[in-house]
């Protein structure tokens, strides 16, 4: 016997609104307005959410669409309801939402100034919240506030530096960079010099040409050696090292050696032995001293790598190895760092399948760009100038190691367990079978979204210290062993 199900009329859409259904209520509302369903009859649906969250989220999306004169107090309730979401990274996250629902405002005037309102909200709590909704969602921005948002970032005192690169990053891809260029060089510290550098990096990989660049520019203004030292590592061609060198005084072996190491990573041999035979001339002329010591073993081991054969290309056969086709537990690397494939990501993996071959685990990569394996394989061993790859190609060949986006396949990895200096004394008791330990690779540790909505937490010391990336990686891998 079938039963007839009646679909509420508008005026019972308190029903539908109860503790559970917010989430779909604002889905719901969502999808109306699409269709083509009339914003303002939405507004009773909307006013009866519960969850501030949801309620301004749906009174965005009802305003976004409506005209201006009729939108203004709708949108001004939305933003009082903001500041009621009581947890400040699912603020953070509202506001994000926001973003991309005032993207559909026809009026230009009134779209700036919600999102300027928006970045305003951002600011009220932690600045690491504030920076965390700028790298996130600045993709949101309009170009037009582009540079008010990178005047903002600029003034954050911690983090300026990460939040304002994800504006140039944003910028370069949009829009001419005269402009920027001028603000950057505005800056009255040595932020300046380094978001100048990382424009040159970010112009150099969009293969945008300026004159003068933007790395002629920063070296106009600082060539402190910390500061030399960072333009090296943004270098992207063997004319940008020279253009560096030309700036190191005599005095300056440190940087010589920076610019040794940075030309043989990218593969210039020429470039890297001329730098190191003038490194080599400097260290000479100082003084006999400690200091003078460590540079010349510091030259030697760049010399031996330069010196060193290239790693034969040669396939491991699995006969050959005795690993076991399965690890007992699983340990997660969560990549924390912005941006493409770097030295860390490699380095990380490298000591990530060193440990699990020695402890009989399986790895999990979370969160990390796409990567073809052979290509991987590659990097690993001209990252770590290893003639082998560790293991990786077996472990890689048993299946041994998957990458995962957001969401991590239990099945294969084992019960998900977030590992924390701070854990929630409600999460601490671990389950029974096969377990999957993720750890924050960078010096974030993991997301607090992450931590939140994992249903496990595990400490390492007992004392909720905290440790660097590689001896949390170690301790955590002998610690799964022993389980």
């Amino acid at each position: 016997m079938f039963r007839q199900v009646l679909i509420p009329p508008p005026s019972s859409y308190r029903y539908l609104a109860g503790k559970n259904h917010n989430p779909s209520v604002a889905r719901r509302i969502s999808r109306e307005i699409k269709r083509g369903e009339s914003p303002e009859s939405l507004l009773p649906l909307a006013k009866s959410i519960n969850d501030p969250y949801y309620r301004s989220l749906s009174l965005v999306s009802i305003a976004s669409s409506i005209s201006t004169k009729k939108s203004k107090a709708i949108f001004e309730s939305a933003f009082r309801e903001v500041n009621n979401v009581k947890e400040e990274w699912r603020r953070i996250e509202l506001l994000g939402k926001i973003t991309k629902n005032l993207k559909i405002i026809a009026d230009d005037n009134q779209k700036n100034r919600m999102f300027e309102k928006v970045l305003m909200l951002s600011s009220k709590g932690k600045e690491e919240s504030t920076k965390d909704f700028v790298v996130k969602y600045s993709k949101n921005y309009p170009d037009a506030l582009l540079g008010t948002l990178l005047y903002h970032t600029i003034t954050l005192k911690q983090y300026s530096f990460e939040s304002s690169k994800a504006v140039i990053r944003i910028w370069v891809k949009r829009k001419p960079v005269d402009s920027l260029l001028a603000q950057l060089s505005s800056i009255k510290s040595n932020l300046r010099t380094r978001l100048l550098g990382y424009l040159h990096f970010q112009l150099s990989k969009s293969k945008i040409q300026i004159k003068p660049t933007a790395l002629e520019t920063a070296l106009e203004v600082d060539n402190s050696e910390e500061m030399l030292k960072y333009l090296v590592r943004i270098s992207s061609s063997p004319s940008d090292l020279d253009l560096v060198a030309s700036s190191v005084s005599d005095q300056s072996p440190a940087i010589m050696l920076a610019l040794t190491a940075r030309a043989d990573r990218k593969g210039w041999v020429k470039e890297a032995r001329a730098y190191a035979s003038q490194a080599q001339e400097m260290i000479d002329n100082l003084p006999p001293s400690n200091e003078k010591e460590g540079l010349l073993s510091k030259l030697k081991i760049t010399l031996d790598r330069l010196d060193a054969p290239l790693p034969e290309k040669s396939e491991i056969r699995l006969e050959d190895s005795e690993m076991v086709s399965k690890g007992k537990h699983t340990l997660g690397l969560y990549n924390t760092y912005g941006g493409k494939w770097n030295h860390p990501h490699f380095k990380a993996i490298f000591k990530a399948i060193s440990l699990c071959s020695a402890f009989d685990l399986d790895l999990a990569l979370i969160g990390f760009p796409r990567i073809e394996t052979e290509k991987l394989v590659r990097e690993v061993k001209k990252e770590m100038r290893l003639p082998n790859d560790g293991h990786l190609s077996v472990l890689l060949a048993l299946d041994r190691v998957r990458f995962f986006g957001d969401e991590i396949d239990e099945t294969w990895a084992g019960t998900k367990v977030a590992t924390t200096a701070n854990p929630d004394a409600n999460k601490l008791e671990l389950p029974d079978g096969r377990l999957c330990m993720i750890m924050g690779l960078g010096p974030k540790g993991l997301p607090k979204a992450f931590l939140k909505a994992s249903d496990y937490h595990f400490e390492l010391t007992g004392s909720n210290i905290a440790f660097e990336t590689g001896t949390a990686m170690g301790s955590i891998a002998g610690h799964l062993h022993l389980m």
